[in-house]
């Protein structure tokens, strides 16, 4: 083709002009390969300007496979437009997904597409959507390349398509497989317990009457793919497994139940674990039973060896018999500071990443730091804080009139705490003013630390606050100013709930001796108060052991009546 003719051809601007210069080359007999080539490439550029200009997307500094797509998009509009024919749904996928989620959506498909048929009759089959995807199958999901490799003729590992991606099966089960994820981040990489309703919860199912089934559905697809990646089923990390899950169904041998959930138990889960099982659901169908159906008809002994290779588990097994250090139980000063945020935002709680949460983070952390409880950065990270404080919904009626349930993790001191604290929200605001405030205070000093005390029950308002409480009854110049103002006032010191006086009982080996109580509640204890001495009783230290006995704290004239009730 000589030099005119190519600059004929570059010149051409729309496929109008391209079709007649088409056809008065045929007419005339002049129309060669060489032109018919340079036809079809001022076809695709003319393609390629359109696509720009009616999708908006940018057609240049584009990845392989980007360009790859633009091409096959340039060819096919310049081949409908030669045709007369305008490739409008085409353009418009393009202008609404972009170019490789266009292309997806475009392969997956029960029928090939317009565009596949078009190319193919045109001899361009090696440009097509469809050989892109088998070229570039990591830029593309698994469900793409299941539909790629059909359309093409290739064979497929299943006879079932995998899940759609942004689906609602795939997207609960990516869900779930992140909060686990967190959980274990949380826990030293052990999973905590946590029940079915609470893994509904997390998917946004609370109703499981509703989604018992499709809830059942995601965790079995779970445990397949933990199946295909040889680890022990999460769905056994629960505290029980669905009812229908790990049935005998007939079978010669049974599912070591027991055993398979200490496996999940007792596993240090790393991240890669979860990630490696979220794409193997990826490339599985949305409907659990047809691949367990399939690998039971096709090869039942590679199951029966992955399921009877946690038989040799001790079920009682955990993994605080391993020597893992793992976070101490929710002390009640936690759980009247989570109770407290709750009922702040009761209608619409905050989520795990807001800043109220990652806030009470911060100060739980700085709590067990000074009573010795804890100092790891995962100690009460946002995801718990936000768990716990999840946990009192299924208390709240203003949330269960409605027929939900909340979370059903936990334990009995948050119901405790509850019912003590969500009616009296003066009080509970008092606490936790008071709490804060004795955090602060003693944020970078060991004061507060250390074991509990012996018969010294921990207050209703929790450890940090009964322990400030003891420190105060047992500072040196508090016990000193409450005896020198007894011996003023009484010549002696005596135990002012039953009288016992320890120098008339021990003569001088009792000099001096007598314990001092600090009678205000410990919710009144803010930092920076100056203690009074009429504040402060003296007692005896077995009548002191009885006002401390139990979590409601006795005053001194209970003890006093108790003591005159037995000496009558």
């Amino acid at each position: 083709m000589d030099e005119r003719v190519a600059r004929i051809v570059k010149n051409l601007s729309t496929w109008e002009e391209l079709r007649q210069f088409e056809a008065n080359a045929k007419r005339m007999g002049r129309l060669t390969d060489e032109m018919t080539i340079a036809i079809q490439v001022r076809a695709t550029e003319l393609g390629l300007a359109l696509i720009a200009e009616k999708t908006g997307l940018q057609v240049t500094n584009l990845t392989p496979v980007q360009q790859k797509i633009v091409t096959v998009v340039s060819e096919y509009v310049g081949i409908m437009r030669q045709q007369g024919r305008h490739p409008g749904r085409t353009l418009e996928q393009l202008r609404n997904r972009g170019l490789i989620d266009a292309a997806e959506a475009a392969v997956c498909r029960a029928t090939p597409t317009r565009g596949f048929e078009v190319l193919r009759d045109a001899d361009l089959e090696d440009l097509s959507y469809e050989q892109i995807v088998m070229d570039h199958p990591d830029e593309f999901s698994p469900r793409a390349l299941w539909f790629a490799k059909r359309t093409l003729g290739y064979p497929n590992t299943s006879e079932t398509a995998p899940v759609e991606k942004y689906g609602d099966t795939q997207t609960r089960t990516a869900t779930l497989l992140n909060w686990l994820k967190e959980q274990a981040a949380a826990n030293s990489g052990y999973i905590p317990t946590f029940t079915n309703a609470d893994a509904a919860h997390v998917m946004g199912m609370d109703d499981m009457q509703r989604f018992g089934q499709v809830h059942g559905n995601i965790q079995s697809r779970i445990d397949y793919a933990c199946f295909l990646c040889n680890l022990p089923p999460l769905g056994c990390a629960a505290d029980a497994p669905f009812s229908r899950a790990w049935g005998q169904q007939g079978r010669d041998w049974a599912f070591p139940v027991d055993q398979m959930q200490a496996a999940a138990h007792i596993r240090v889960w790393l991240p890669a674990d979860f990630d490696q099982v979220l794409r193997e659901t990826e490339r599985l169908p949305g409907q659990a039973h047809l691949v367990w159906k399939e690998i039971f008809a096709n090869d039942e002994a590679q199951i029966k060896t992955w399921a009877l290779s946690f038989g040799e588990i001790a079920a009682p097994t955990r993994a605080v018999d391993a020597g893992v250090k793992r976070n101490p139980p929710w002390t009640r000063d936690e759980l009247i500071l989570a109770l407290n945020l709750y009922l702040h935002h009761r209608a619409s709680p905050p989520g795990k990443d807001s800043p109220e949460v990652a806030e009470l983070s911060s100060i739980l952390n700085d709590m067990g730091r000074v009573l010795g409880l804890g100092d790891a950065d995962t100690y009460r990270n946002p995801n718990g804080v936000y768990m716990k404080m999840m946990n009192f919904r299924r208390f709240d009626p203003e949330y269960t009139n409605d027929g939900k349930v909340g979370l059903t993790r936990g334990n009995k001191d948050e119901e405790v705490v509850w019912e003590e604290f969500a009616g009296d929200p003066s009080r509970l605001a008092t606490v936790c003013a008071a709490i804060k405030s004795v955090i602060l205070e003693h944020a970078t000093d060991a004061e507060l630390s250390g074991a509990g005390e012996p018969d010294i029950a921990e207050a209703d308002e929790g450890r940090i606050l009964t322990r400030l409480h003891r420190v105060r009854e047992r500072s040196r110049k508090l016990v000193e100013q409450a005896k020198v103002a007894a011996l003023k006032k009484h010549g002696r010191l005596f135990c002012e709930a039953c009288g016992f006086d320890f120098r008339e009982k021990y003569g001088v080996a009792g000099e001096g001796l007598i314990d001092v109580h600090h009678t205000k509640p410990v919710h009144t204890l803010a930092e920076g108060d100056k203690t009074r001495l009429e504040d402060l009783a003296l007692l005896c230290s077995n009548c002191h052991r009885v006002v401390h006995s139990s979590r409601r704290w006795l005053t001194v004239e209970q003890v006093s009546a108790l003591v005159r009730q037995r000496d009558r």
